[in-house]
């Protein structure tokens, strides 16, 4: 009976130390998009891109983008109380940006033809 409860202790830690340590994912909503005549990712002729190819995650005031497309990326972070955009970058697959103030904010990525948003808090 020992055994098991610390064994349960030891999965309880692992569990509560990787719920602490993790990024939560930011969900993104595809805005716009122009579906291109040669994505590579495309399996038959009228299929839309994937749009798993953006993600984006926040950790305290540290944000992953990433744009999975081949092609040039723009991400843009306005807080949503101000209207200040705080993070204007241009990037190849996957940057990095730390938010100084706590508040929300809006992510927007634009990468081949596809505009994708979602919203995240720092606090």
């Amino acid at each position: 009976m020992r055994k098991i409860f610390i064994f349960a202790l030891f999965i309880l830690g692992i569990c509560n130390a990787s719920a602490f340590a993790m990024a939560q994912e930011v969900v993104l909503t595809e805005l716009y998009s122009i579906v291109p005549l040669d994505d590579a990712n495309r399996e038959t002729l009228g299929e839309r891109p994937n749009p798993t190819r953006f993600h984006a995650s926040i950790d305290g005031n540290h944000l992953s983008v990433g744009a999975d497309t081949d092609a040039p990326a723009y991400v843009e972070v306005i807080n949503q109380e101000t209207g200040e955009v705080v993070v204007e970058e241009e990037f190849l697959n996957e940057t990095e940006a730390t938010i100084n103030q706590t508040g929300s904010y809006v992510v927007q990525i634009y990468s081949a033809n596809t505009v994708v948003t979602g919203e995240f808090e720092v606090e």
